[in-house]
């Protein structure tokens, strides 16, 4: 009998684990002459150590054996996070339905009735050995994947200014948390040689790899542009938007924007909202008057149009403006229920006396509470800024 596919799995190891000797020896003797490597044992105590001593790729496994039968062999080898990925497949006497959902239950993959034909042994062997390759193989696969997304957003994150500015007067801070290993958010803070300082804060729709690059790309054009056109905003906007429709024509991707600039010295703070949930801006401690700086055009990647209106917004000293990708208010927690714009208000006015890295970082905490250990399913970004 030839078995399309045997000759790949030539010299794989095989532990074959059986008290009869008869059996034994027949088990060895046709494995070995297919090409496998076998290794025999009489019991579950020697399976044990053989397993330990160099884990096999497969085990054929009897059930009655003394001192240790097949069920606690399998048992113990499915409690090892370095065993219990090899494939055990029971072979044995025992015909009855408990005992096959008691194999399968222990974690076997497979179950052969003694006395059994020789071809369903091989076949079964060779099917077996060749998923375990697969997932071997798939398992490597997504290691590969997972390190390279891992660098990918190491990259991605060095995009992103390690340091803001400092700026006399003013506390600020900026945090991004992805919710995966790269992020469709994305913030910037530069500061000009003119003295002013740019805001950006932008979140890509959907998530994974092309969000990474379309952000990348994104946070590029928007400072050649800002350069171009450093007091009008909305040509910031309607230029980048032009390019990410003529770059990126066939993608499906697009994002929302906010884009300022600020003036620290008069607390004048010019802006464009292409789609993206409106700031927060806390007057004199927050507690009485908050302002939403929102004209609003739609978001970049869509038209190719000019909709984008400038706005404008005169900051006082005590006030805190911060700003916010949508995966803070559309957190949701194991209840059905949305950390919202109240939630973020609340948490945002409980902590407003602090430092603006401390507002940040007790906003990120009171969305983690409110999650109850759920993930959150969406990047988060913030940005604060106190005009002390």
């Amino acid at each position: 009998m030839s078995v399309p596919g045997t000759q790949d799995l030539v010299k794989r190891d095989i532990l074959v684990v059986d008290d009869t000797p008869d059996n034994l020896r027949l088990l060895t003797s046709i494995l070995s002459e297919r090409g496998y490597q076998v290794r025999p044992v009489p019991d579950g105590q020697l399976a044990l150590a053989a397993v330990k001593a160099q884990p096999p790729d497969l085990i054929l496994l009897d059930i009655r054996m003394p001192v240790i039968d097949g069920f606690q062999v399998c048992k113990a080898l499915k409690a090892d996070p370095k065993t219990r990925e090899i494939p055990v497949i029971f072979i044995s006497a025992l015909d009855e339905l408990d005992d096959k959902i008691k194999a399968f239950a222990t974690g076997g993959v497979d179950y052969i009735t003694k006395p059994f034909q020789i071809e369903e042994v091989l076949a079964r062997v060779e099917t077996h050995l060749a998923l375990y390759q697969l997932r071997q193989q798939l398992e490597s696969a997504n290691r590969k994947m997972s390190h390279e997304l891992t660098l990918a957003g190491e990259i991605q994150r060095s995009f992103l200014p390690l340091e803001l500015p400092e700026l006399d007067g003013w506390d600020v801070a900026a945090q991004l948390h992805p919710a995966q290993e790269t992020s469709g958010d994305f913030f910037d803070f530069r500061l000009r040689s003119d003295q002013n300082v740019e805001l950006l804060i932008a979140d890509v729709v959907d998530k994974g790899v092309t969000a990474a690059l379309i952000m990348a790309f994104s946070w590029s054009i928007f400072r050649t542009y800002a350069e171009k056109y450093p007091e009008k905003p909305n040509q910031v906007i309607h230029a980048v938007n032009h390019r990410i429709i003529q770059d990126t024509h066939q993608s499906t991707q697009f994002l929302t924007v906010f884009y300022a600039v600020l003036n620290p010295a008069t607390g004048k703070l010019i802006y464009c909202n292409a789609g993206h949930p409106h700031p927060l801006l806390f007057r004199g401690g927050g507690h009485q008057t908050i302002q939403q700086p929102g004209k609003t055009g739609t978001p970049l990647g869509l038209f190719d149009q000019n909709n984008w209106e400038p706005g404008e917004a005169q900051l006082a000293h005590g006030d805190v403006l911060v700003l916010y990708t949508d995966g803070v208010v559309e957190a949701q927690n194991s209840a059905g229920e949305f950390f919202g714009e109240a939630g973020l208000v609340q948490s945002a006015q409980t902590h407003l006396t602090k430092p603006a890295e401390q507002i940040a970082s007790a906003i990120v905490e009171d969305l983690r509470l409110f999650m109850d250990g759920k993930a959150v399913a969406d990047d988060v970004a913030l940005m604060v800024l106190k005009y002390k």
